[in-house]
């Protein structure tokens, strides 16, 4: 990672060897309500003992340099030769394996210990996690030598870590940085893995340093290319974070509200931080805080649907669909988005169009129970936005944008303004692939693009750079995310970092449905065996189930409870 500190934890060694005794007598009193967040468990590390055996000095280092996030690898470095010492830099990269059992070989005429290490997760310098897929294997090499008063150490390895993932779990942390949309409005956020001892320090650093290259131009940042931190080391007091940046950290007065709030919002999500106090040369970085980034829109309660041929909503207690005059549904409807505001659909009509229809405008109020309509009196009005041979789904943007591609040999994706303007945008990344899903993020700052590569599905997240206006001016080159993920028949935002995937029945009595972190971990779940589609409001616990059958599910613990029946889609705002 890029910080170069001590992450001391201190206390630690304490906290380890004593046992709190709690108190029998006395007056009872009450307590604040206030928490502070614990100190994380630190693995105990050992130095090397006189005349450890080979096997032991490469598994001793291994274990050690798991401590040595909560520390400054100094008992790491003991099974290291005083060469090796100094070149071996343990943050450049983290592997996390994902089971305890390391396959270990040891060549002893070529001095050499070779790991087989099968592989979960990697992190960059940065703190940026890229799952391992099934079955990945490291080979991780070690030289060893005799060194000083005859005793192995290790000469030669490697920059990085190998970690455990029980252990990564306890040292490590998953961190929001908050950065901004290219209208500085919207929080878009981007999530790394960071050193749980001096947390604070880590994040802070990280969001100065900036976004990734993959985000950089969809995002805006308070910080001037330069900025830093003053000394390395946020020291949380009492719940509040004392943050001093250098002097070049402080741009325009635009740019130092953004930055404030940026390390407001990014450091009081961590555990034990409050409040957040930013200073300049010992001056406070803006005299008037203020809040002008919000959270990315969550759909209303209110979902469209199609019902027996026709356009409608659904309050969750109530169906109701448009009035005889409106009309029914071209044949071949399908695959329905909203738009956040509510006024506008969008769908497919076989997989050749997607049309726009403002039949839900008036709202709920406008619209009559099934018991109250006749026959639909013609076809409903629509607007067409993209003829091609093979649509993808359409799908909603927070600025009226409908997005869609070609799902075979796709050059670029499609983005329809909300007076029917058409944009293509180069995806070039994206050739010789079969693409089934384009999804805006509900911050408009992201895309994800579910694709077929052979037989591997391919799930990846790209940056949509746009005008402060909100226009669609290009589409950047994909992170890859998520990993072991099937067949996909849909998928959804569900938060502003997590995307639900919908997997194929393939005849068994559930299918899967993953939920995959942008920047993290995928999950898997269950669905029922007959889900054709998906939607949500906000978090995974809100994702509604469509059946073939016509019945809606919603979670009820571990199970799906039924909601409605004799639905064909729904869908809330996205």
């Amino acid at each position: 990672m890029r910080l170069r500190f001590a992450a001391v934890c201190a206390g630690a060694a304490l906290a380890l060897g004593a046992c709190a005794v709690i108190p029998t007598t006395g007056a009872v009193n009450e307590g604040s309500g206030e928490v502070e967040g614990a100190e994380p468990l630190v693995p105990f590390a050992e130095g090397p003992q006189m005349d450890d055996s080979v096997n032991a000095i490469v598994s001793g280092f291994i274990e050690a340099t798991a401590a040595g996030f909560a520390s400054d690898f100094t008992v790491a470095r003991e099974y290291l030769t005083v060469p090796a010492r100094a070149e071996w830099d343990p943050l450049a990269q983290v592997t996390v394996f994902d089971s305890g059992a390391l396959t270990q070989d040891y060549d002893e005429a070529a001095g050499l210990v070779t790991y087989s290490v099968p592989v979960a997760a990697r992190l960059d310098d940065a703190g940026r996690m890229v799952e391992a897929q099934a079955g990945t294997q490291a080979q991780l090499e070690f030289e060893v030598e005799r060194s000083v008063a005859n005793q192995w150490r290790i000469g030669g390895l490697d920059n990085g870590s190998l970690v455990a993932e029980a252990t990564f779990n306890q040292v490590f942390l998953p961190v929001t940085l908050v950065f901004a949309s290219a209208d500085g409005t919207t929080v878009v956020p981007e999530q790394r893995w960071l050193p749980q001892a001096n947390i604070a320090t880590w994040a802070a650093s990280e969001l100065v340093a900036g976004p990734s290259p993959w985000l950089a131009n969809a995002v805006t940042t308070g910080f001037p290319a330069g900025s830093a931190l003053a000394v390395d080391s946020v020291v949380v007091t009492d719940g509040v974070a004392k943050v001093q940046l250098a002097a070049q950290s402080a741009g325009t007065a635009e740019e130092r509200v953004l930055a404030e709030q940026q390390l407001r919002l990014t450091l009081t999500a961590l555990p034990g931080v409050r409040e957040v106090d930013v200073t300049v040369g010992g001056v406070p970085l803006t005299t008037d805080p203020q809040n002008t980034l919000s959270r990315e829109p969550v759909p209303a309660s209110v979902a469209a649907l199609f019902i027996d041929g026709r356009l409608g909503l659904w309050d969750g207690e109530e169906v109701r669909v448009v009035p005889d005059q409106v009309g029914a549904l071209p044949e071949g409807a399908n695959n329905l988005a909203t738009s956040y505001d509510g006024t506008r659909t969008a769908f497919r009509v076989g997989s050749t169009s997607i049309v726009a229809s403002d039949a839900l405008a008036g709202g709920i109020d406008s619209l009559v129970v099934p018991a109250d309509a006749g026959e639909p009196q013609g076809i409903m009005e629509v607007t067409t936005l993209v003829e091609g041979s093979s649509l993808v789904p359409p799908g909603f943007d927070r600025y009226g944008f409908v997005w869609t591609a070609e799902a075979n040999e796709p050059e670029s994706v499609i983005a329809v303004s909300a007076d029917g303007v058409e944009t293509a945008l180069d995806a070039r990344w994206l050739a010789g692939r079969t693409v089934e899903q384009v999804v805006p993020s509900r911050d408009g700052a992201r895309l994800v693009v579910v694709s077929q590569s052979g037989a591997q599905t391919v799930v990846e997240v790209a940056e949509v750079v746009r005008s402060e206006s909100g226009e669609p001016l290009s589409v950047g080159e994909p992170m890859q995310v998520g990993a072991n993920i099937g067949t996909v028949t849909d998928a959804i935002w569900v938060d502003d970092l997590s995307v639900a995937l919908l997997g194929a029945a393939e005849g068994s009595d559930s299918v899967p449905l993953w939920i995959v972190s942008v920047g993290g971990r995928t999950t898997e779940d269950l669905a029922v065996a007959d889900a054709v589609a998906i939607s949500a409001r906000h978090g995974d616990r809100s994702i509604t189930l469509v059946a073939a059958d016509g019945t809606v599910r919603e979670r009820a613990g571990t199970a799906w409870s039924t909601i409605a029946s004799g639905i064909d889609d729904l869908a809330y705002a996205g």
